[in-house]
């Protein structure tokens, strides 16, 4: 591996373009360099501000494991193994069988390029390559698969940023919309961006300091993936209803309507409010009530539900994680 003499302001903008472009999610500086010296202290990042000019040699293996990490950071990458082979241990036993499983990443490879779309550079199709695999019958198709998930891993793991993702750059999204306003996906489809789930689910503290708006639209999200109609309230005047879930096939009384509380997790659910919300559940008609939040119910609460069965079910803070570990969508 070779090394490049660059100042240290460079390696930082080098480092943010890399993170920004791979991500799509724009962050600051600032906050770049907090996560930097968290993950590597006693580093030169932590005299940035006192050294941006100074001159420094970075290895390229170092540069790599720096964006690796930033980019784990901020829930886009989950493995950052840079082995080209993931999985060893079936490597060997294959290679003990007779496999040639490199043989069967070249050929991939040499058949990928055969198939390259010059028109449409970012989609390949994999279905003649599998298919003159399979006529091949050189290779099972359990080492078939996991080459290609190897190649795959490769390609997603790699810092260079290619002419396809440039010409591609819509301009992201900006992290602190997650904590400052609303943001409304680009996608009707969705309430919530794809990235700030991933974010969240590597980083699920963060739960608590999203806006309340856009938590409102994490909650929704989770019921739309679940098959419901979905209708995300106003945000303000709703009456104490953040959410309906409807069953789409019947849409004339909710199946469930939700309140959102984005509290910190010291910050209990009040029986008060728990007893307020039962009202707006018997009001609306609606099957159940759902209360979801980023903190906990306090114990009173829960009791009176109990005792009065009242129809209204909760989830707390441990939920609301699984919530979104069920949502993160990966390639790596």
């Amino acid at each position: 591996m070779g090394a490049i003499i660059r100042s240290l302001q460079n390696c930082i903008n080098s480092i943010l373009d890399v993170v920004v472009i791979k991500i799509g999610l724009v962050i600051t500086e600032e906050y770049l360099l907090e996560l930097l010296r968290e993950e590597f202290p006693d580093s030169y990042f932590e005299s940035y501000e006192e050294s941006t000019d100074v001159g420094i040699r970075v290895r390229s293996e170092d540069f790599d494991m720096y964006c690796w990490k930033i980019r784990q950071r901020l829930g886009e990458l989950e493995n950052i193994s840079p082995l080209i082979v993931q999985d060893v241990e079936k490597c060997l036993e294959w290679m003990e069988q007779g496999i040639d499983y490199m043989g069967c990443v070249r050929q991939i490879l040499s058949l990928a390029s055969e198939h390259f779309d010059r028109e449409n550079p970012q989609l390949l199709d994999t279905r003649p390559i599998i298919e003159k695999l399979i006529e091949e019958d050189k290779y099972p198709f359990e080492v078939i698969k996991q080459a290609f998930n190897d190649i795959i891993h490769q390609q997603q793991l790699s810092n260079n940023i290619t002419p396809t993702e440039e010409i591609l750059w819509d301009g992201g999204v900006s992290l602190e919309d997650l904590f400052k306003k609303e943001h409304i996906p680009i996608n009707e489809d969705e309430f919530i961006d794809q990235k700030f789930i991933n974010f969240l689910q590597a980083n699920p503290k963060e739960l608590e300091a999203m806006h309340w708006r856009n938590f409102e639209r994490l909650t929704a999200e989770f019921f739309n993936r679940q098959g419901y109609e979905i209708e995300l309230g106003p945000g303000t005047n709703d009456g104490g209803v953040d959410v309906r879930v409807f069953n789409k096939e019947d849409k004339t009384k909710p199946y469930i309507i939700i309140q959102c509380k984005r509290h910190k997790e010291s910050n209990e659910v009040k029986i008060e409010t728990i007893k307020s919300f039962y009202t707006d559940v018997a009001f609306e008609e609606a099957g159940k009530g759902l209360i979801a939040t980023t903190s906990k119910i306090a114990a009173g609460g829960k009791k009176v539900v109990s005792i009065r069965k009242y129809p209204l079910e909760f989830a707390e803070n441990k939920e609301i994680i699984d919530w979104v570990d069920r949502m993160c969508k990966r390639i790596v």
